[in-house]
């Protein structure tokens, strides 16, 4: 990871890629997934995508519950929805300040 990116922030990221990659692994019944982390604009971005079934509607989801507390505990935000380029599947986007507030 990129050395200007903070270690606290590194560190909750390769957790994120993680735990999305797992469920991506137990539930999505995806022949593809993408990982894409970008640092910009004073934020780092985690991206997952896949080709599966998308999310079932009323599905317990305590794994993306535990990514938006970790998105929200440095600041940030973690959003998960079907794709918009078309294709099937859903897109999990984890967005945090590079320099998360102090408090």
């Amino acid at each position: 990871m990129d050395t200007d990116v903070p270690s606290a922030v590194a560190d909750e990221a390769l957790a994120v890629v993680g735990e999305a990659l797992t469920n991506v692994a137990r539930h999505a019944r995806a022949t593809r997934a993408e990982v894409s982390i970008t640092a910009a604009e004073g934020n780092l971005t985690v991206t997952v995508t896949d080709n599966g079934v998308g999310l079932s509607a009323g599905g317990r989801r305590s794994g993306l519950r535990n990514l938006t507390e970790r998105a929200e505990g440095l600041g940030g935000r973690m959003e998960v929805a079907g794709r918009d380029d078309g294709e099937r599947g859903t897109c999990l986007e984890w967005k945090v300040p590079l320099v998360p507030p102090t408090g």
